[in-house]
């Protein structure tokens, strides 16, 4: 990899951890339809990992969800370690997601569907009232429904920004 898509790669990474953090701990604390609102830091980690090598993707996950607790009112670690759960599961199978692009919808949701539970289920376990909130589904499955609609978009942007070249239709003549 040359040094100028090396220092894109990094940039890139870093404004758009900071952007989808500050977007999701000022805006959308206020702004939430349907009483939720999407999980752009994950969803961002979910684009970055997909084309970072696998080291980098980690940190990526840790460092965005290390910025996400300090920024919100969760407790410290709980989101870095919901995000760097989520960074490795996107390492782990993007050999297939890039096999078979139509898996990466799915696999979004399946993917936020899961980190906004395990951060449920640790934020119980350490004190907070998550699982017992009386609309704990419905703060499940919104964020996800949101990311898959964001994600149509986020992902070939990203794929784009990263420099990453899309590999040609082989049925295309």
């Amino acid at each position: 990899m040359n040094t100028a898509l090396k220092y894109r790669r990094i940039a890139v990474t870093v404004f758009s951890i900071i952007a989808a953090t500050a977007l999701q701990t000022t805006l959308f604390v206020r702004f939430r339809p349907f009483d939720a609102a999407p999980a752009l830091v994950l969803l961002v980690v979910i684009a970055l990992a997909r084309h970072l090598p696998a080291e980098f993707a980690l940190f990526t996950g840790f460092a965005a969800g290390l910025l996400e607790d300090l920024l919100s009112q969760s407790p410290l670690g709980l989101w870095a370690l919901t995000l760097t759960t989520v960074a490795y599961f996107v390492v782990r199978a993007r050999d297939r997601m890039e096999e078979d692009s139509a898996l990466l919808i799915p696999l979004v949701f399946v993917l936020t569907l899961g980190a906004i539970t395990l951060f449920a289920v640790l934020g119980t376990i350490f004190g907070e009232k998550t699982l017992a909130d009386a609309g704990f589904v419905r703060k499940i499955l919104v964020p996800s429904i949101y990311n898959v609609v964001l994600a149509s978009a986020a992902l070939p942007f990203f794929s784009w920004a990263l420099g990453v070249r899309q590999p040609a239709n082989l049925y295309q003549t």
